[in-house]
């Protein structure tokens, strides 16, 4: 598919998996670099971890034309990953709250996936 196919929440929704990445490996490498604490760089490990596995899920789901599955972990990984940041780099934890919203969010992505790839598809006559 190339970019003149795709429609615009293809090409929005992909441009945000493609900021993801580029945020995670930003997270990743500022784990070893920028991190003040063992806490904190655990703390962006693991929201580069899941914001990279999710931009590639984005990426998947829609080239099986899954495009709710996609805007769901699109949105769950950024309420997963932008608390955890918040509090590595700053000690700012008042969205603390918003991580466990962002994994509900992630799990109905992927449950939602599950059933669109295994559930019969009406035939179209």
């Amino acid at each position: 598919m190339n970019k003149s196919t795709m429609s615009n929440f293809e090409r929005l929704t992909g441009a945000s998996a493609a900021l993801h990445g580029l945020l995670a490996v930003f997270a990743l490498a500022a784990s070893s670099h920028f991190a003040n604490s063992d806490n904190a760089a655990m703390l962006l490990q693991r929201g580069g971890q899941i914001e990279l596995f999710h931009a590639l899920a984005v990426f998947a789901a829609l080239c099986v034309n899954a495009r709710l599955p996609a805007m769901l972990f699109t949105v769950g990984a950024t309420l997963f990953a932008l608390p955890l940041y918040l509090h590595a780099l700053g000690g700012f934890t008042a969205f603390g709250f918003l991580a466990p919203i962002g994994g509900l969010t992630l799990l109905a992505g992927w449950a939602i996936l599950l059933a669109i790839l295994l559930l019969p598809q009406p035939s179209t006559a």
